[in-house]
């Protein structure tokens, strides 16, 4: 029987040229730790010099109680449809002045999308450009966290307009709590990127939560 196997492999780089291939993903066969069958190694976690270009995952080792860092990063599988994990990042632009994220697309199968953070201002999604640059003079050392939503099967929410129009107010978020649409009647044809949204819908002030998928 086919093992479910899900991965979402990236490159962090600078413009001068450095850069490190990552992967993160969903393995039935994955544990909180590192998992040699799976391709993961722990790599030295002492940082180089702050001249130099570095860039990894960091694993918390459930057994061990200490974060590793490795270049490939699967967590195991939940009972869920769809879900999200998240990663943990760190890199170094080194002499460069960039941080450049690259991304295939579009996203591999069974992955709705991605959104790179640093829980402040910073917030990048893995979109169909393929790429986004991080650029920021004052700091040289990032720690990031890739937010990744998955999805197992089809999407058990089917997109009906005709229902909403008994609801008084929707409103529609991305899957991380930004809002991107919001008003009295959900419209046929709605300009968003292809993925998983939440829906919430008001009926006599009651609001009911569903999920939303965008063609």
């Amino acid at each position: 029987m086919a093992q479910t196997h899900i991965e979402l492999p990236f490159t962090v780089a600078n413009e001068r040229g450095d850069s490190v291939r990552l992967v993160v993903g969903v393995d039935e066969r994955a544990t909180e730790r590192i998992d040699t069958a799976l391709g993961e190694w722990e790599v030295p976690p002492f940082p180089p010099p702050a001249s130099s270009f570095y860039a990894v995952l960091l694993v918390y080792d459930s057994v061990d109680a200490e974060w590793k860092h490795t270049y490939r990063d699967f967590r195991p599988l939940p009972p869920d449809s769809t879900f999200m994990v998240e990663y943990r990042l760190r890199a170094q632009r080194g002499e460069g002045r960039q941080l450049i994220f690259r991304w295939g697309v579009p996203l591999p199968a069974g992955i709705d999308s991605a959104v790179l953070t640093d829980r402040l201002a910073l917030w990048l999604r893995f979109d169909s450009s393929g790429q986004a640059v991080v650029e920021n003079e004052f700091v040289s050392d990032f720690d990031l966290r890739l937010r990744v939503w998955y999805r197992r099967g089809p999407v058990g929410v089917r997109n009906e307009v005709p229902q909403l129009a008994v609801a008084d107010r929707v409103c529609l978020y991305t899957l991380d709590g930004r809002l991107c649409w919001e008003g009295e009647r959900l419209p046929e044809h709605l300009r968003l990127a292809p993925g998983l949204y939440v829906l919430l819908q008001r009926f006599r002030q009651q609001w009911v939560r569903r999920l939303w998928w965008q063609p």
